[in-house]
């Protein structure tokens, strides 16, 4: 897919940018950072359960895990070119049924899960707790924000609106736009040009140790782990150690000060 042409700052933009202090930006994940996929998509795979018997007996944890594989595979296969986009959904769900070892559904048994799957999903979305404060916080102290996100332009501006993020934020940037996937260095690349920002004091808090925080240290910025199950506030990660936060309230104290006024 083809890039937006690369942009030269104006005379008043550069000027701007020298005169006025820098601003620490903050860009987040979306997916099971500040959107709570997981909530939705264990209500949504309940909701499919009940429609289809061959599931009934099928742990919803179960199902869970292998739909996330199915999803994971397909749009990698997506940003390779490899299948349509048109093409997306009905992979989804074959490959979702035959890593459960069941036989692939029809095309009027794939239409009734994509109806059943997404009605769930999208009556069940939810920002992390803690997000909607915390973003709010930030830009309350002058801090910039923004997210990067794999997935669809449409469908991830349409979570961000749903959860209550999207006006909290400067941009959602996501792979589609960019033209690359989270962790190549790319997107980050692309999304600090769109953003008018370099490596300095910016961060990158993700959920996910290969997407968010490899991607972040390629990139040179630094990365925080968003992680509610740990029990630590750091982790050796990549032969670095990498803050590690549990709740959303605990992210402002790990960040430089909103501005920057050092000249280098």
């Amino acid at each position: 897919m083809s890039l937006p042409p690369f942009r030269i700052p104006s005379f008043d933009t550069l000027l701007k940018s020298v005169s006025e202090p820098r601003r620490t930006m903050v860009f987040f994940d979306l997916d099971n950072t500040l959107f709570d996929h997981e909530k939705s998509l264990n209500y949504a795979l309940a909701l499919v359960r009940t429609k289809f018997p061959l599931l009934r007996e099928i742990p919803v944890d179960v199902l869970v895990e292998k739909y996330n594989r199915a999803l994971n595979i397909v749009y990698d296969k997506y940003l390779r070119n490899e299948i349509a986009y048109e093409r997306q959904d009905t992979e989804k769900v074959n490959l979702f049924f035959r890593l459960l070892g069941l036989p692939e559904l029809d095309n009027d048994g794939v239409a009734l899960f994509r109806s059943v799957y997404k009605e769930g999903y999208r009556m069940n979305r939810t920002a992390m707790p803690g997000s909607i404060e915390t973003l709010e916080d930030l830009r309350h102290k002058g801090y910039r924000t923004a997210i990067i996100t794999n997935g669809p332009t449409e469908s991830q501006i349409a979570k961000a609106k749903d959860i209550g993020v999207f006006d909290l934020v400067e941009r959602v940037i996501t792979s589609e736009e960019a033209g690359y996937p989270k962790p190549d260095v790319r997107i980050f690349h692309y999304a600090m040009q769109e953003l008018g920002v370099d490596t300095k004091n910016v961060y990158m808090i993700g959920d996910s140790v290969e997407a968010d925080v490899k991607g972040a240290l390629d990139a040179k910025i630094t990365p925080i782990l968003y992680s509610p199950s740990s029990n630590s506030s750091s982790k050796v990660l990549f032969e670095r150690e990498i803050s590690v936060i549990r709740q959303f309230v605990q992210l402002p104290m790990l960040l430089e000060p909103p501005l920057d006024y050092s000249l280098d």
